[in-house]
């Protein structure tokens, strides 16, 4: 099972800050952006997707301001 990591990043920063761990589903939903854990449990982020490395099982994701 491939599970992510996601990161959320504001254009400030380098780094990206992890705000979702052990995310089995990613659903576009307008401006916002819906992750699903493995649990059902789901998180809810204005941003934009910028990278999904699925080999690292990371995504990460352009806040909004």
């Amino acid at each position: 099972m491939c599970l992510a990591r996601v990161y959320g990043q504001k254009k400030e920063q380098e780094e990206g800050v992890l705000i979702a761990d052990s995310i089995a589903r990613i659903y576009p939903d307008g401006d916002k952006i819906k992750l699903f854990d493995i649990f059902g449990d789901e998180t809810v982020v204005e941003g934009t997707l910028i990278d999904m490395d699925l080999e690292r099982n990371m995504v990460k994701i352009a806040l909004a301001q």
